[in-house]
């Protein structure tokens, strides 16, 4: 799985790195989710409020789109994560 590739790569270059993927029980990718450092550490400062909103569909994948997003000190719009999911 080159998404799995990517992510230890990731887990290698950045010690705070997470991610999460749920495999069905036919070993099918039913989600991924995925934050490096830096997010994580912009939810620890901005985290107050968080926007989850999914786009339907649009990526090669077929599969909704989510990015989790808040808004900074300086009232812009930063991301805390991202993630795949199989169905909303």
């Amino acid at each position: 799985m080159m998404v799995m590739q990517q992510f230890l790569f990731m887990i290698a270059s950045d010690e705070n790195f997470y991610h999460a993927i749920e495999i069905d029980e036919n070993g099918v990718c039913r989600s991924l989710f995925w934050a490096d450092g830096r997010v994580r550490e912009m939810y620890q400062n901005f985290g107050d409020i968080v926007v989850f909103d999914v786009t339907y569909r649009t990526n090669t994948f077929l599969l909704p789109f989510a990015p989790f997003t808040g808004v900074n000190h300086h009232g812009q719009s930063t991301l805390f994560g991202c993630t795949l999911l199989l169905d909303e």
